[in-house]
């Protein structure tokens, strides 16, 4: 192991009475804008007025949201009507204020809420609420942020800590940037990274972990999965924007998937004495013998299948795996994880089932086992089974998982490589060798590739707010379902007509078509034109590639990244009904069109 980074940094709450006397604001009322949670934005609030500051500390990351929540009582709304119109910058994405308001639409009656794009503003929101019989009340909401370059040298337009004062009349009197703790934090770690000497050519590290330890908690928002969370902020932040600077320096488009750079792993801790606590340190891989068929990785009762309300364990996984007929067949990972398949030979058309190629995408991984089980009871079932595609980064988001159950994590989405193990374009292909075998055995026409995203919404506050590359997955959609066929006029008509026939046959289930449309409907209020077709009231995308190695491919994507309990199984079984579904979709155009 080798050390790169051992600091700390001291609170910004614990320094702002220091700050504010320098600023000689006696008897002026003031507002600071930081990245903290509620509790400790109050307590820090409250000490300070104690020692005689006429003081208010907001919200540096979603001001809007953070006043709603904290300013106007939700539970007794007596809106008629309220009108936000929201800022636009030449250094933001046209979107961007309005996805930093989410889910504020389904906190307020949504009926009542309409958002409006306002060129004249650039750092704040106006508010107009309407009620009966009263006066239109206007609000105007601070968003504080700078214009600054990022590590690969973009201009960006991110949140920042902010001060204000106020005269006795209320008029503005000073106003200045506030450089925040988590501000500092990220600039720190990505300033490191950047001033080490590294190898001159990929992979650079096995494991590069950057432990950080955190001293404010998430924040409930009272709306199914989301939170307010600075850790899981962080996490995403850090964990792209170190992918970038590397492809950056390798003179790749910052959206190539491809990079090897190793496995960039931050590990988002609490912090129990109010400070930060920062680690950058080099560690090599935990290698696996090839032979292991087995590893325990969570203390989990072996539920039904069916029923299993939680990511399932490597270990649980392979014994439902070794339950199932068919020819083994197997590749291994750089650190001699084991991928498996199965290769059951029958006289329908083959299929080809995968799940885990993102590895903190998981419903898929039981939907795919699940799926299998049920196809097999079918006399001529003919299908590859790969369940696990990824199992290092399986066993990292479990890893994650023990630190912070409630975050996306996409820090396990790729290889141990660091790359995308689709998009790997050269040997050795390691875990991508699985794909060539399970073609090379079935010659499937089609495959069915089960995806996830996040169940609430992804940020990147520090790079822009909108994670760069995946804007269109910010927040949740519904159940989306991409098909991708190969560039002729014969798979052109056949991808059309399965698509338009699988969701027909999805659509008889009234639970999945509720929540795409509860879904969407939200999406379309925070996200603006949503720029994918609708088929059969589910969320499609059609198009055609160049290359491929299978001639259609069915991409699943369910709002899966941080599900339990019932919304997990609800998650799982949504992917089993597609699979079978899209199974006999199959088998019945096949037969027709040949």
């Amino acid at each position: 192991m080798s050390c790169l980074l051992s600091t700390r940094v001291v609170s910004g709450l614990s320094k702002l009475a220091e700050q504010l006397e320098k600023l000689d604001c006696d008897g002026e009322s003031i507002r600071v804008w930081v990245f903290a949670d509620h509790t400790s934005r109050t307590k820090a609030q409250k000490a300070l007025r104690e020692l005689g500051f006429d003081i208010e500390i907001l919200s540096a990351y979603k001001p809007l949201l953070h006043y709603f929540l904290e300013s106007v009582d939700l539970s007794n709304q007596t809106f008629e009507r309220v009108e936000i119109f929201y800022p636009q910058n030449q250094h933001a994405a046209p979107t961007r204020f309005l996805l930093e308001a989410y889910p504020l639409a389904a906190l307020i009656d949504s009926k009542s809420v309409v958002f409006t794009a306002d060129s004249n503003l650039e750092s704040h929101y106006r508010i107009r609420v309407y009620r009966a019989q009263q006066d239109v009340q206007e609000i105007v909401v601070l968003a504080p942020n700078i214009v600054c370059q990022s590590a690969t040298g973009e201009l960006v337009f991110r949140p920042t800590g902010w001060i204000q004062v106020l005269d006795k009349q209320g008029r503005l009197s000073k106003e200045l940037r506030l450089e925040s703790d988590f501000e500092q934090v990220f600039e720190l770690l990505m300033t490191s990274i950047q001033a080490y000497d590294w190898p001159s050519h990929s992979p650079y590290f096995e494991r590069l972990v950057i432990d950080v330890k955190v001293p404010y908690q998430d924040d409930a928002i009272g709306y199914e999965h989301e939170v307010v969370s600075l850790k899981e902020a962080l996490h995403e932040d850090l964990y792209f924007s170190i992918q970038e600077w590397f492809k950056y320096q390798e003179g790749k488009v910052l959206s190539a998937r491809d990079s090897q750079p190793g496995q960039i792993v931050p590990l988002i801790h609490d912090s129990h004495d109010g400070q930060y606590h920062l680690e950058l340190r080099l560690e090599p891989y935990t290698l696996h013998e090839p032979s292991t068929t087995s590893l325990e990785f969570a203390t989990l009762a072996l539920d039904d299948l069916d029923t299993i309300s939680q990511p399932i364990s490597i270990a649980q996984l392979e014994r439902q795996f070794d339950d199932l007929p068919g020819q083994r067949f197997s590749a291994e990972t750089v650190t001699g994880f084991r991928v498996n398949a199965k290769y059951i030979q029958g006289d329908d058309a083959a299929v080809y089932i995968s799940g885990g190629q993102h590895a903190n995408e998981t419903s898929g991984v039981v939907g795919a086992l699940r799926a299998a089980k049920q196809l097999l009871q079918k006399s001529n079932a003919h299908l590859v089974i790969s369940p696990l595609e990824n199992p290092d980064g399986y066993l990292l988001n479990h890893e994650f998982m023990q630190l912070n159950p409630q975050h996306m994590n996409h820090a396990a989405r790729y290889t141990v490589l660091g790359d995308d193990l689709e998009y790997r374009q050269c040997a050795p292909f390691y875990e991508q060798t699985i794909r060539h075998q399970a073609t090379q055995f079935s010659k499937a026409k089609l495959h069915i590739n089960l995806h996830g995203y996040p169940s609430h919404e992804w940020t990147r506050p520090l790079s822009g707010y909108v994670p760069q590359g995946f804007e269109m997955w910010t927040i949740p959609k519904g159940f989306f379902l991409i098909v991708r066929y190969q560039d002729d006029d014969f798979w052109a008509e056949y991808a059309e007509q399965f698509i338009q026939q699988l969701t027909a046959q999805l659509a008889l289930n009234q639970q999945i078509v509720e929540f795409n449309r509860r879904q969407i409907a939200l999406y379309q209020q925070h996200a603006g034109d949503t720029g994918f077709r609708i088929v059969n009231q589910f969320p499609c995308f059609v198009s055609k590639v160049e290359e491929c190695d299978i001639p259609l491919q069915l991409i699943t994507e369910f709002p899966d990244e941080t599900l339990y309990g019932e919304a997990f199984v609800f998650a799982h079984e949504i992917q089993q009904q597609t699979v079978v579904t899209a199974y006999q979709v199959h088998q019945r155009l096949w037969q027709q069109y040949n």
